[in-house]
């Protein structure tokens, strides 16, 4: 399966996790996918051609949860009713531990 095929593959899997959407809504989650292989590619230190099928799974993930925070989009903590929510920002630990297997290092000249 080559990376486009495992990609289109990525996102049916994420419109059926989440549901009946709109069209707007599935543009929606392209954009959010897209962005969200920006985001593990950028933790990574990876390019688009040393993408595999882990770090797309994580990917739709990650697109997941930015699609669930649409509305929570900035806040950090929020209180309601006397209930205390409080979110993590950027990629949620249970992605980062998936994806850190495959964090390229830095080499620092001397």
């Amino acid at each position: 399966m080559t990376i486009d095929e495992d990609k289109t593959e990525q996102l049916a899997a994420l419109n059926r996790r989440l549901g009946a959407i709109s069209e707007d809504d599935k543009a929606l989650a392209i954009d959010l996918y897209d962005e969200a292989v920006e985001a593990v590619l950028a933790y990574t230190s990876r390019n688009a051609r040393q993408l595999n099928h882990s770090l797309l799974v994580a990917a739709r993930r990650l697109a997941i949860v930015y699609y669930n925070q649409q509305a929570d989009e900035g806040e950090t903590q929020r209180v309601e009713g006397g209930v205390s929510r409080t979110f993590e920002i950027g990629i949620p630990s249970s992605i980062r531990s998936v994806i850190a297997p495959y964090r390229l290092g830095k080499m620092r000249r001397m």
